[in-house]
């Protein structure tokens, strides 16, 4: 609106220009003498004052007229909304929706407020959140250890109360309130968790609890927190170091740990063996030591196919294979006496 009142009256200054050159100025001629007694017509020319008085209120009159109408309409675009400010009787609540409106100009001012979701970004990385620099938030944990923390914030300001909040704080509400807000906040949250908590899966936890206490905070103030991401939580570089450490001991415990387990299962599974095998041979022996006519059996089943005929003594567990003694060779007689 600025470059447009420059523009305006730069216009207006050329064809004030223009109309006092060609309106207000009277052209006259006069004759001068010299020495020689020679005439000589000098043209000059003669400003009306009043002509050019004119030209010129006419000109802030109309600079004045177009300032007038201009400041008198507002136009509230998308997702925006409109606070009028009266000199005589202050904050209205009537507040200004989406669309064109006339005000009484010099009277009555318009601030626009922005009522989509916006974020608020906590950053160690330059130039991604709202500093410049790096914005990390860093906080102590119980223990006193110090954790660096990325956040992000969504938020915006209640449309039907953002009459209250230009008259509480202003236009400037998300430096003023928000970002004092979540450094509170997670000063609170970090500093009841140990850093362990903070390492493990218990994150979650902690973005739930900030989001709680982050909504209430700001709902006093006529703001809306949509949601809370903590983007990047880091460690001192000597913790980290520490956190390695512990768990490759860990996992060199957790391996012997697991030969243990192995070993002790596999020395109970020996054990349940030699059981069955004991329980195997005792079921055998006392099944066979009542019935020998099966050990016979047994012993029968297992000779060789080819045995013809058996001589079995009587009261012996003996078995005479005859073939066998047929093929056995007779040792010489013995020679006369000479």
């Amino acid at each position: 609106m600025e470059i447009f009142y420059v523009l305006t009256a730069a216009v207006l200054v050329m064809i004030s220009s223009f109309l006092i050159q060609h309106y207000a100025m009277e052209k006259k001629t006069r004759v001068v003498t010299n020495s020689m007694g020679v005439d000589t017509i000098i043209p000059s020319f003669e400003l009306h004052v009043a002509k050019t008085i004119t030209i010129v209120v006419g000109a802030v009159i109309i600079f004045m007229t177009v300032v007038v109408i201009t400041t008198g309409i507002v136009i509230i675009q998308p997702g925006e909304r409109g606070v009028v400010f009266n000199v005589f009787s202050g904050i209205s609540s009537n507040i200004l929706a989406e669309g064109i409106h006339v005000v009484v100009p010099v009277i009555n001012k318009v601030y626009i407020y922005d009522v989509r979701r916006q974020d608020y970004t906590m950053s160690g990385i330059k130039g991604e959140g709202q500093k410049l620099d790096d914005d990390s938030m860093w906080s102590p944990t119980r223990e006193g250890l110090q954790v660096g923390i990325d956040i992000t914030c969504w938020f915006f300001a209640k449309p039907d109360k953002i009459h209250l909040l230009h008259q509480k704080i202003g236009k400037n509400y998300a430096d003023i309130t928000v970002r004092p807000a979540i450094r509170s906040v997670l000063r609170n949250v970090f500093s009841s968790y140990s850093i362990m908590d903070v390492y493990s899966s218990k994150r979650e936890a902690m973005q739930i609890e900030i989001f709680d206490r982050l909504k209430k905070e700001l709902d006093k103030d006529y703001i809306v927190v949509e949601n809370v991401l903590l983007r990047d939580v880091r460690f001192k570089p000597e913790f980290e170091k520490s956190i390695e450490e512990k768990q490759i001991a860990q996992q060199a415990a957790e391996r012997m740990n697991y030969v243990l387990e192995k070993e002790k299962k596999e020395a109970e599974r020996r054990v349940i063996e030699a059981e069955g095998q004991a329980k195997s041979i005792k079921i055998i022996n006392d099944a066979l030591s009542g019935n020998k006519a099966y050990l016979e059996y047994l012993k029968v089943n297992k000779l060789v196919e080819n045995v013809k005929v058996m001589v079995v003594p009587s009261g012996t567990n003996t078995l005479i294979d005859l073939k066998t003694l047929e093929n056995t060779p007779q040792a010489a007689p013995a020679s006369g006496t000479k």
